[in-house]
């Protein structure tokens, strides 16, 4: 005789949608990318290469660190709000906004060093 196995259906029947609200919310935590603490040394470094681009405007490939993944942006650093911590990136298609805690990486596009 052979039992009909439903697996994890059977289960989730005996689950509190609270449960399996939890158990998506984790399996798609899974997923993300966690944002690294940077040393003194690393945001020096970011905040000369950022400083670097916008005296020579070279273009600058920023990593961001944003809903809960990193993304890379290229462009211009077309200025910089100290009061808002925030900096003036020009890209092919719009200006955006970046805050400095959003920030993790600048390397100089065009740099031969």
């Amino acid at each position: 005789m052979m039992i009909n196995d439903r697996g994890n259906i059977k289960w989730t029947s005996l689950m509190l949608p609270e449960h399996l609200v939890e158990i998506k919310k984790w399996k798609q935590e899974q997923f993300y990318d966690k944002k690294r603490e940077l040393t003194d040394w690393e945001m020096e470094e970011i905040e000369q290469t950022i400083q670097r681009a916008f005296r020579t405007k070279e273009q600058v490939k920023l990593t961001l660190w944003s809903n809960s993944k990193f993304h890379d942006i290229v462009g211009l650093v077309t200025g910089v709000d100290v009061f808002n911590k925030e900096l003036l990136l020009e890209t092919d298609i719009v200006i955006k906004h970046i805050l400095f805690e959003q920030l993790q990486k600048a390397t100089l596009v065009n740099s031969n060093d």
